[in-house]
């Protein structure tokens, strides 16, 4: 049995757990219906660029039925850790008609930042206006391994899942935020957009609302306990330095977070402090999705990727 036509469903795998989300469309109104959670056992989902990230298909398969507690999910988008591909910015002038050939010219520009032939990866892009306000568009593309994708897709297929949109979370996070970002910075659009989950921290720089700077910082060791904040101030700085070097730093207003830990609201405060901007926590008021305030902040920064990526399916 699916889901009816008018739902929308997201799914965001992460090391330590699963999020399925359930959007139901209605006209102009859109409503979130459930929201469900799975944990996974430390070692099951260990994220790498590089190798298969599941250690036992089979469990994570059982962790998945548990989720959708057997029922057929169908057409569902997909948001996998931010730490598993290779992700780079470039401008073009233009692109090809063809989205073959828009692979291949992804493909290329990938190798080339990266010096490295990737002939089995699959890619993902998104296309933005170029800051500079030059005729073309700026590319946000990654680059996912076959072999670490086409092993979440195979369990998920045969537990009656149908990805259809496969991204990073952090840009399904970004596209759910994104308008309303916009609406906060105008009219300039500088600002800067942070998530802090338990497997990566991933800061993004927008220039005129567009992605001008991003570091993934993938870690085996979460962000949480007395050292948490030290530490995500740390590399923070890190990438607020190395953007410096190149564009005006002075320009950027806001800081925006999305963070499921108990010490989210004094972290917002200690960047604000530290980086002189106006900072704050992203939640369920930001977004028009009619249910969501029935959830904690805490959750619905949880299941944030699961629904930016329900609403792209």
């Amino acid at each position: 049995m699916r889901w009816g036509p008018r739902t929308r469903v997201g799914l965001e795998i992460a090391p330590d757990g699963l999020t399925l989300v359930r959007i139901r469309g209605w006209g102009r109104r859109r409503i979130v219906t459930d929201v469900r959670t799975q944990p996974l056992p430390p070692g099951l989902v260990t994220v790498s660029p590089i190798e298969p990230n599941i250690a036992d298909p089979a469990e994570f398969g059982r962790a998945v039925r548990a989720l959708t507690q057997g029922r057929r999910v169908g057409p569902v988008g997909v948001a996998l850790p931010d730490a598993l591909a290779r992700v780079a910015l470039f401008d073009v002038a233009s692109l090809p008609p063809q989205a073959i050939d828009v692979a291949r010219l992804v493909r290329w520009h990938l190798e080339k930042t990266f010096s490295v032939d990737l002939p089995s990866a699959r890619f993902v892009h998104q296309r933005f206006r170029r800051p500079d306000g030059e005729p073309g568009h700026r590319i946000v593309a990654s680059a996912i391994e076959e072999a670490v994708l086409s092993q979440y897709e195979a369990v998920l297929i045969q537990e009656g899942l149908e990805p259809r949109v496969i991204d990073l979370a952090s840009f399904h996070r970004f596209n759910l935020y994104r308008s309303h970002m916009a609406r906060l910075t105008e009219p300039d659009h500088h600002f800067i957009f942070l998530t802090i989950t338990g497997a990566a921290l991933t800061l993004m720089i927008a220039d005129g609302g567009t992605p001008a700077y991003l570091r993934i910082k993938g870690t085996r060791r979460p962000f949480a306990g007395p050292e948490a904040a030290s530490r995500i101030l740390d590399e923070v700085e890190l990438s607020l330095n190395a953007y410096g070097k190149e564009k005006d730093l002075s320009r950027v207003t806001h800081l925006f977070v999305v963070s499921a830990t108990e010490t989210a609201d004094d972290l917002s405060d200690q960047l604000a402090a530290r980086f002189h901007l106006t900072a704050g926590l992203l939640g369920s008021g930001d977004v028009t999705l009619e249910g969501a305030d029935a959830l904690s902040r805490r959750e619905f920064a949880g299941a944030s990727a699961a629904l930016g990526a329900a609403l792209e399916r």
